[in-house]
């Protein structure tokens, strides 16, 4: 897992605006001012396997009901999780 989320990060730094900073035992991932993913670092999600992301929605009433969930468990799901990854990243601009 800890290989698998190098990768992303690795390709998520790569995106316009990106950076990161630690948070919580995790990478949190911002595009400008704005946070669309945590990585797992020292503390795992609910799961081992998890990454998570961050839509927002208006609706949404508390936080914590904008964040997904991704199981990332063999290196065939990299492409699974960067579209959501990507998602998340191209709402964040809207949300700025």
């Amino acid at each position: 897992m800890r290989r698998l989320c190098a990768l992303l990060a690795e390709e998520l730094l790569r995106w316009p605006d990106v950076r990161f900073k630690p948070m919580f035992g995790m990478r949190a991932f911002y595009r400008g001012a704005v946070i669309f993913a945590m990585l797992p670092d020292k503390r795992a999600f609910e799961t081992p396997w998890s990454v998570a992301y961050k839509l927002p929605d208006k609706a949404a009433k508390r936080e914590g009901l904008k964040w997904q969930l991704f199981e990332l468990k063999e290196e065939r799901d990299i492409d699974g999780a960067l579209g959501c990854l990507q998602r998340a990243y191209l709402r964040a601009k809207s949300a700025q």
